[in-house]
This record gives structure tokens, C-alpha cells and sequence, in this order.
């Protein structure tokens, strides 16, 4: 009988473990900003090419890499956007939440591995000031 209320008391509570573990690790960073990674034609991308966001903004980065090599997303030298070094495996994503700065600016992101920044890995990341009701950012 104890056996018996044991495992109806661990069958019960397992789900509300379950729960308190996947909060841990939730991921939140406002609106999702989709970039393909990848290698064609003897070059390689981030797509899309250039990425705009508001001031404050809170934003969550969510990179595939649809190439067949390890690829990296960061902007953190001095005076770039402030996004940490990460490493996408080929056919994995990865997510990164990031805020954008208070003051309108325009950022490099990009692959850091040896040739590819200069094979063509690199995005344009520009904060703009939040356009006015039935406006278009500049």
C-alpha cells in the first residue's frame, strides 16, 4: 500500500516538476527576427542582409544555419551592438535575445571564423527611432 501511494504521489507530481524546469529555461526577447546562415556559390550569408529595429526594442534573434559548416552571430567589439559570440552547428538554430540601444545607430553582425566575414558573413543591424502611428522607419 505505501509503494501504492508513492507512486500516485510521484505520478502527480513529476508533470509540476516538469513545469517548474521548463520555466527555467523559457526564452523571451519580444518579437523573433528570423536569419539564415549559410554557404552558396563559393560565398557566404547571413540572410536577410540588413535588419532594422526600433529603439528599446527587445528582440530575439533565431539563426538556422542551413550550411554545411559551423557558423557564428556576434557584434561585440567596441562600439558594435553588444551580442555575444554563438556558435551554430550545421543544420541546428540557435536564439539569441538581445535589446536594442536608446540611440539610433547602424551595427556590423557577423561570422568571425577565419574567411568568412570576408567571404561575405556579415549583416547590417540599424536602430532607428520608433516611427509614429501610420509611419515607415527611415
Amino acid at each position: 500500500m505505501i509503494k501504492l501511494i508513492g507512486l500516485v504521489s510521484l505520478l502527480l507530481l513529476a508533470p509540476l516538476a516538469f513545469v517548474a524546469c521548463a520555466s527555467l529555461t523559457a526564452v523571451g526577447g519580444g518579437q523573433e527576427i528570423v536569419i539564415v546562415a549559410g554557404e552558396r556559390d563559393g560565398k557566404m550569408y547571413f540572410e536577410p542582409e540588413v535588419i532594422t529595429v526600433p529603439v528599446n526594442a527587445e528582440v530575439t534573434f533565431v539563426i538556422k544555419n542551413e550550411g554545411t559548416m559551423d557558423h557564428e552571430f556576434e557584434s561585440i567589439e567596441k562600439g558594435e551592438a553588444g551580442i555575444q559570440e554563438i556558435i551554430i552547428p550545421p543544420g541546428r538554430t540557435r536564439r539569441v535575445n538581445w535589446t536594442a540601444p536608446s540611440e539610433p545607430a547602424t551595427y556590423p553582425v557577423y561570422c568571425d571564423l577565419p574567411g568568412h566575414r570576408a567571404a561575405g558573413m556579415e549583416l547590417t543591424l540599424q536602430v532607428v527611432e520608433q516611427a509614429a502611428p501610420g509611419e515607415t522607419p527611415p
